[in-house]
């Protein structure tokens, strides 16, 4: 590195270090740490990332102390690894285990204390926004966090989709601070509308887009945890539910997050699932046919056919659901969606074989039985005219590969 470039970067990270008090080191193309600081205490960050596996220009991994630290990789080679960060309470645990994993001897534990009083309390969402600038004031590239975060993925990476999917059939088979309230209205608001592209905006451009909460738990990752499992139980609840999603798919998805969040054994994976299963319901309650504005009994009959899909549904039994006639219940859904029952039959079933072609590993003939469909030829002939693709060409574009 030219030391006019040299120089450029030493001067930015020691700005950085001023406006957001997170430490920074700078090390060169072999490895050698060529600029700390502080300066004290000495500290070796670069061995944080030896078992990361990501090969990109920025990399944020949490460290057994539960901190965040990102790297960046420069043009040249060059690194510059800033943190730690905490998303909860700095306790003398913290520095004690700040200590062991940057290898800092006892004798400067009153410099490591500081390095810590000085880091923002930030959320990993609010943590790569701050390294993205200093990268993009470096090196000059804008580091899209939809990339990052994996927000662009349909749920690829996670299990939840093959679980519900599972669970559902065979059910169906066998019958610090708090948030505002301000903002967390408008969280479950945008969940509740169904509208990914505006939600994917909120979560990414406002800061405040964090799990936040009082002292729930003695360690930062069970903080995390503890959050993250009440936040998910108000989107089912509050946003998911009164949205018209299937009660019964609501709660197993609650439960498959839930599983998820217990399994994580990193804040930053806490944070990515936050996210994930936030666009997850919206998407979910985007594609449903319950409207807001249908009456009860209209509600009801959407219902019923949700949680009767795979099995044969006259109108009587989607009438008898209510108590109503056949005439009765057919003119009022007509009216108030647009749709005869039977074109609303239909289109859940297709709904459903969507579901389980990208969850599932159910051969086209199974699920063209399973969901009443009188052929299989006839399934995908109604596939391909609703969806433009046949079944296979959906399942290869959809499928989740985390299988």
């Amino acid at each position: 590195m030219d030391t006019e470039r040299f120089i450029r970067i030493t001067n930015l990270c020691m700005l950085f270090y001023r406006a957001e008090g997170i430490a920074f080191s700078l090390y060169d193309a072999d490895g050698i740490c060529q600029l700390q600081y502080p300066v004290a205490p000495e500290r070796n960050t670069q061995s944080l990332f030896q078992a990361s596996v990501r090969d990109c220009a920025l990399d944020i991994i949490s460290s057994p102390s539960h901190a965040a630290y990102a790297k960046m990789l420069l043009n040249g080679g060059w690194q510059i690894i800033i943190g730690p960060v905490y998303n909860g309470r700095i306790s003398a645990t913290t520095v004690q285990s700040y200590m062991e994993e940057c290898a800092i001897p006892s004798t400067q534990k009153n410099a490591a204390s500081s390095i810590l009083e000085a880091a923002p309390n930030v959320s990993l969402l609010e943590f790569f926004d701050k390294a993205a600038y200093l990268y993009y004031c470096v090196d000059g590239e804008i580091l899209d966090p939809a990339i990052y975060f994996d927000l662009m993925e349909d749920r690829e990476n996670l299990s939840v989709g093959c679980n519900v999917a599972q669970t559902m059939m065979e059910r169906k088979e066998t019958e610090t601070y708090h948030n505002t309230y301000q903002w967390e209205q408008m969280f479950y608001e945008r969940i509740r509308q169904g509208d990914p592209e505006q939600l994917e905006a909120f979560l990414l451009q406002d800061a405040a887009a964090r799990l936040n909460g009082g002292t729930m738990a003695e360690t930062p990752l069970r903080q995390a945890k503890n959050l993250f499992i009440g936040t998910i139980t108000k989107i089912g609840m509050l946003a998911a539910i009164p949205a018209g999603l299937d009660v019964e798919l609501t709660y197993q998805l609650l439960d498959s997050y839930t599983m998820d969040c217990e399994r994580a054994s990193t804040i930053p994976e806490i944070d990515r699932l936050y996210m994930t299963a936030a666009m997850d319901f919206c998407r979910r309650i985007s594609e449903t046919h319950i409207p807001n504005d249908v009456s009860r009994e209209v509600h009801a009959c959407m219902c019923y056919i949700h949680n009767h899909i795979n099995v044969p549904i006259s109108l009587d039994d989607v009438a008898a659901s209510i108590g109503r006639s056949v005439s009765y219940t057919g003119n009022l859904f007509k009216k108030e969606t647009g749709k005869t029952l039977g074109t609303y039959i239909a289109e859940c079933r297709l709904d459903e074989a969507r579901s389980l072609l990208h969850y599932t590993e159910m051969t086209l003939a199974e699920i063209s039985s399973y969901l009443c469909f009188s052929s299989q030829s006839y399934f995908q002939n109604v596939f391909k005219k609703e969806y433009g693709v046949t079944p296979m060409q959906y399942r290869r574009q959809h499928h989740s590969k985390s299988r």
